[in-house]
């Protein structure tokens, strides 16, 4: 649907409302091969992402590239493409800045530090496999996105943030009206600068040769019109049900920042006000071998998270249950020596969070999903 949507985009005169006619999709076909042949997916979708469980079960954005034409706001006026990870990451800086509005547990070095390492080992391993088809990582684009949303706001760390409900993954919607504006860049840099800055490999980061007060181009779609464009943005599928391969890496290193070192529930050092906490103590559990053991800790489990206002009593045990059920075999595997290089609990964690992202509970499901929804409440 992506790639027909930008096949009319370009065929298209949005101002004047000329659209291509059905009865000559022929013409149509032929003028944008590139998008619609049949193997055009690979272009944008690896093989191995696409078969990934959590691919499976959940509409994905694609992990190669950006969606085509993705960084135009729809019904404003279009811009020319240019190079490196356009949409990727402001997305992918926005979900940061997200967590540190929500997640002040780090300060803001640590998770830019975080942020950083798993978006290169994310890009460095696709462009690796896929090697001409993913644009290289560039350390200044990567930390011009960070300092563009504030990550070291001290306004991003107010405790009533922490109480503000997640919503769904909008971030694609925000830029198709314009609300993220993903030439940003343009105040700073110069087109030669920032396209020099993600050419290769391992570019050294590129401070800024403009002084910023260049006036931006695109504009907020507001309301009403904006409801007709967050349509359309759907109907791209700029809204993934789930997450990037970035951002889960992202999420699932701040778990285990969090519970490294963390001690037995004995030593009080558990708090089930944090997520990644309570992830560790049904980790844990999936380790007790009798139905007893179990049966008791998941009662203890759920009285603990209910009692810290993550979950309502009604809740709590079946949240326990289904994610126990997907723990157990990793926790097993691990103690048979099955990821040999894997060592502390911590690391174990981040495993298998990466591997099921579902458990940050922090995108939309479909209404037909039939998966578990890992939500939490805010927290108090």
């Amino acid at each position: 649907m992506a790639q027909i949507a930008a096949g009319i985009y370009r065929s298209s005169d949005q101002w004047e409302g000329d659209f291509p006619p059905a009865d000559d999709f022929d013409t149509f076909y032929a003028q944008h091969y590139l998008l619609l042949h049949q193997d055009a997916w690979r272009e944008y979708y690896s093989p191995a992402f696409l078969a990934q469980a959590t691919s499976a079960r959940f509409y994905r954005l694609p992990n190669l590239r950006d969606l085509p034409d993705a960084s135009d706001p729809l019904c404003q006026p279009r811009r020319k493409g240019g190079t490196g990870h356009l949409t990727k990451l402001p997305c992918w800086a926005n979900n940061i800045i997200r967590t540190r509005r929500r997640q002040s547990t780090l300060p803001a070095a640590t998770l830019a530090e975080l942020a950083l390492s798993t978006l290169r080992q994310t890009i460095t391993r696709l462009r690796r496999e896929h090697p001409g088809n993913v644009q290289p990582y560039s350390e200044t684009q990567a930390r011009f996105w960070l300092k563009h949303f504030n990550l070291d706001s001290p306004n991003n760390r107010s405790p009533s943030n922490s109480q503000e409900p997640w919503n769904p993954n909008q971030a694609g919607l925000e830029v198709a009206q314009g609300a993220i504006d993903v030439w940003a860049w343009e105040a700073y840099y110069s087109r030669e600068r920032w396209e020099e800055a993600s050419l290769v490999d391992d570019a050294p980061f590129l401070v800024p040769d403009l002084d910023g007060t260049r006036p931006s181009e695109i504009w907020w779609c507001g309301w009403p019109d904006g409801a007709g464009v967050i349509m359309s943005a759907r109907q791209r599928g700029w809204e993934p049900e789930f997450g990037s391969e970035e951002e889960i890496a992202f999420l699932a290193a701040v778990a285990a920042k969090e519970t490294k070192g963390v001690q037995n529930d004995d030593g009080g050092s558990l708090d089930y006000a944090m997520r990644s906490h309570i992830l560790l103590a049904v980790m844990r559990a999936a380790e007790l071998q009798t139905e007893a053991e179990m049966e008791h800790h998941v009662e203890e489990l759920k009285w603990r998270i209910t009692n810290a206002g993550r979950i309502d009593a009604s809740d709590a045990k079946p949240w326990v249950r289904q994610a126990l059920m997907i723990m157990k075999p990793y926790v097993h595997k691990w103690r048979q020596g099955g990821y040999g290089a894997i060592e502390g609990q911590d690391e174990l964690l981040r495993h298998i969070l990466v591997e099921n992202g579902q458990f940050f509970g922090r995108w939309k499901l479909s209404p037909t999903s039939k998966e578990f929804n890992f939500t939490l409440k805010p927290r108090a």
